[in-house]
């Protein structure tokens, strides 16, 4: 005999020992606490106050001893529609917790601080180091919840300004990474994130028309874009609050270690760790952000983009290595979308990017991805 239930969302401070949960609970950074089908303890419910978790759904079961026919409307909950224990769905998140809503709304505000920054930079020529400084402060509490913040900059809308919202998420990428990789003293991840911000702010001085243009750059124009890390290096001269490795890590950024990148064309031995950072942030967020002039992939392909790119020689291995190793397993779990219109759950991927991506779907079907050439992940959903 099959036993139904129902989904109910409880808040954290009404869980009681012995209840089921009907979710798998993630922490801040995108391990998990508790799987889906746990039936809850104290200690259980502790861990989840201390994480600051808010809510979680709770499996509530209709009378056992009755068959399904014969179970009154009025012992299941409506909160949720009943399902049975064979068809089991992954249950989509419907609200977003209020520590994400947090976020959002400090990286809603650190945006508008940059764009006030970067303003008076364009019209003025003038840096407010202070007000720069502050913006630093909140990048970096932005990263403290470590690499489940890079699903979070997934949820933020980032067509408009993408600029703007580009600087901080590389660095908030930048802080992640460089923590990561452990080569970095406190003093050095304050001004990874400070180089993070600045990294494309001389793209101010690049017309907008050929910043923005929709369609392939002209080789003038594609040489005007490729100024920008010099225009940045010469600007900040003006400026002892910005320090040499900051300058160095702006200018680099967009070297690559076999020598093929620009504006100098210098190999690994010339390249400052920071910079070496700072272009893994910038291709990974440059990848999965929408844009006018592109359009974003999922995280799945950048991953694949930056794991080919350190094999041929372009990134360096000791800053790619751990956070790719990172943001994979925080990928585990999240929901996702593929090119067919559905959306499902990750329960499994294979790092190498070529073995099993196996997605769970709310009719609880179960499907190997790579085995459906037609099939791809578009984007991640949350």
């Amino acid at each position: 005999m099959s036993e139904i239930y129902s989904i109910t969302r409880y808040p954290v401070n009404k869980l009681g020992p012995g209840l089921e949960l009907g979710e798998t609970v993630f922490s801040p950074d995108g391990g998990v606490l508790l799987h889906e089908g746990s039936i809850l303890t104290e200690k259980h419910i502790e861990k989840l106050v201390n994480y600051g978790i808010g809510s979680v759904r709770i499996r509530e079961f209709a009378h056992p001893s009755l068959p399904i026919e014969a179970v009154d409307e009025a012992l299941v909950p409506q909160v949720e529609s009943a399902v049975s224990v064979e068809r089991c769905e992954p249950d989509m998140p419907a609200v977003v917790f209020e520590d994400e809503n947090e976020f959002l709304r400090a990286y809603s505000n650190t945006v508008k601080d940059l764009k006030r920054c970067f303003a008076l930079v364009r019209l003025e020529k003038h840096l407010d180091c202070k007000l720069l400084y502050s913006i630093v402060d909140s990048v970096r509490w932005l990263s403290s919840r470590g690499i489940g913040a890079t699903a979070l900059l997934h949820t933020t809308t980032r067509s408009e300004d993408y600029l703007f919202h580009h600087s901080i998420n590389v660095g908030i990428l930048a802080n992640i990474i460089g923590a990561a990789s452990g080569a970095f003293d406190l003093a050095q991840q304050r001004y990874l994130v400070l180089a993070g911000i600045l990294h494309d702010i001389g793209k101010l001085e690049i017309p907008v028309q050929v910043l923005y243009k929709n369609g392939k750059l002209t080789d003038e124009e594609l040489n005007m874009v490729r100024q920008h890390p010099a225009i940045a290096f010469k600007f900040f001269r003006n400026y002892i609050e910005i320090p040499e490795i900051v300058r160095f890590g702006v200018l680099q950024h967009h070297e690559r270690d076999d020598g093929s990148g620009y504006p100098l064309r210098t190999n690994a031995s010339k390249n400052h760790p920071i910079a070496k950072v700072l272009g893994i942030a910038d291709t990974y967020d440059a990848m999965t952000s929408k844009k006018v002039y592109g359009e974003e992939v999922s995280p799945f392909a950048a991953i694949d983009t930056i794991q080919g790119d350190t094999f041929s020689g372009k990134f360096s291995p000791k800053f790619s290595t751990p956070f790719l190793q990172e943001l994979c397993q925080t990928l585990i779990g999240r929901y996702v979308a593929l090119n067919d219109g559905r959306t499902g759950q990750l329960v499994f991927w294979n790092r190498s990017g070529k073995g099993n991506c196996i997605i769970r779907f709310s009719d609880g079907q179960v499907l190997d991805i790579n085995n459906q050439k037609q099939l791809k992940i578009t984007k991640l959903v949350c």
